[in-house]
C-alpha cells in the first residue's frame, strides 16, 4: 500500500509540475507575441527548470533568443529539440537551427541542416527555398574570396614588378655619382695625353 501511495505521490507531483511548466510557457507565448522576447525567454527558462524534457519550451526559447539575435544559444535548444521522436517538431527545429546557422554565416553547415530538414519533410517550401539561398550565398562567397585571391596576387606580382621610388633615385644618383666619376678620370687622360704647348 505504501509503494502504491508513493508512486501517486510521484505521479501528483510530476502532474503538478509540468502544469506549472505549461503555464509558464503560455505567458512566454503571450510575452513573444508582444515582442518581449527578454521576458520570454525568462518564463521559458522557468518553464525548463520545472520540466527539463518540455519541448514546446525549448523550441519557443530558441525562437526567443533567435529574435533577440543571440544566434549561438538558440541553435542550442533547437539540436535538442532535433533529438525529439515528433517528426514534425523535428523538422521545425531543424528549419530554424539552418536559418540560424544562415545569420552566423555557417553556410555550409546551413546546407546540410535545411536538407536533414528536408529529408524529414519533403514538402516544405520554405526550407527548400532557403536551402536554395543558402547554396548560392555560398556560391557567391566563394567566388568573391577567389576574386579577392586574384586581386590581392596581381597587387603582389605588380608591388614586385615596380620598384620602389626611393630605391629609383638612389641608384639613379649612384649612376650620376659613377659617371661623374669617369668623366674626371677621362678629362685627367686627356690632359695627361696632350704635350704642353710652346710659346
Amino acid at each position: 500500500m505504501k509503494l502504491l501511495g508513493t508512486i501517486l505521490f510521484l505521479f501528483f507531483v510530476s502532474l503538478l509540475k509540468a502544469q506549472e511548466a505549461n503555464s509558464f510557457v503560455k505567458e512566454g507565448n503571450d510575452a513573444y507575441r508582444k515582442a518581449d522576447y527578454n521576458n520570454a525567454e525568462a518564463l521559458y527558462k522557468k518553464a525548463l527548470g520545472k520540466e527539463p524534457a518540455n519541448n514546446p519550451a525549448k523550441f519557443n526559447l530558441g525562437n526567443a533568443l533567435h529574435r533577440q539575435n543571440n544566434f549561438a544559444g538558440a541553435e542550442k535548444y533547437y539540436d535538442e529539440i532535433a533529438l525529439s521522436n515528433d517528426p514534425a517538431l523535428k523538422a521545425k527545429a531543424l528549419y530554424n537551427k539552418g536559418v540560424a546557422q544562415v545569420y552566423q554565416q555557417k553556410l555550409k553547415e546551413a546546407i546540410e541542416t535545411f536538407k536533414q530538414s528536408l529529408m524529414i519533410d519533403p514538402a516544405d517550401n520554405d526550407t527548400r527555398e532557403n536551402l536554395q539561398k543558402a547554396i548560392n550565398e555560398l556560391k557567391q562567397q566563394q567566388q568573391s574570396n577567389t576574386q579577392q585571391n586574384q586581386n590581392k596576387s596581381k597587387q603582389d606580382k605588380n608591388k614586385n614588378k615596380q620598384p620602389d621610388k626611393e630605391m629609383m633615385e638612389q641608384k639613379f644618383n649612384e649612376l650620376r655619382d659613377k659617371e661623374k666619376q669617369l668623366q674626371k678620370m677621362l678629362q685627367k687622360k686627356n690632359n695627361s695625353n696632350q704635350p704642353d704647348k710652346d710659346w
